[in-house]
């Protein structure tokens, strides 16, 4: 019991040195770095640093995408929402949509023997 008051003490006081430390470092009272926000805010610097900011982040981000190899979809070039809708209604129709966005890895390879029995089935007759 005695132990486990001591540690308990030991990190209290720990505690009490490393904010006096972080706030002797700064040598700014709460009061004095409020003000200094209020400031900046009524300055207008506070939003020019805030869109600098936001500047930076959407050059760095677009420079990553572009730098990032991307395997992208061919554009459905020349279909018509009425076309795409009609493949749409027929993938859920056939299973297939069900089948690409199933959890089950082999759900798309079941579908397409599925399908492939179909076809042969079709051929046969």
């Amino acid at each position: 019991m005695k132990t486990a008051i001591v540690f308990a003490a030991a990190l209290l006081s720990a505690g009490v040195v490393f904010a006096d430390a972080a706030s002797a470092d700064t040598g700014k009272t709460r009061a004095e770095v409020i003000n200094e926000l209020a400031q900046a805010r009524a300055s207008g610097e506070l939003d020019a640093l805030n869109a600098d900011q936001s500047v930076l982040f959407q050059t760095q981000r677009a420079a990553a995408v572009n730098a990032a190899p991307v395997a992208k979809a061919a554009p459905a070039a020349g279909k018509t929402r009425a076309q795409v809708l009609a493949e749409l209604r027929e993938a859920q129709k056939s299973g297939e949509l069900a089948a690409l966005n199933s959890e089950d890895p082999m759900a798309i390879q079941r579908f397409a023997a599925t399908q492939a029995a179909k076809k042969a089935e079709a051929l046969a007759e």
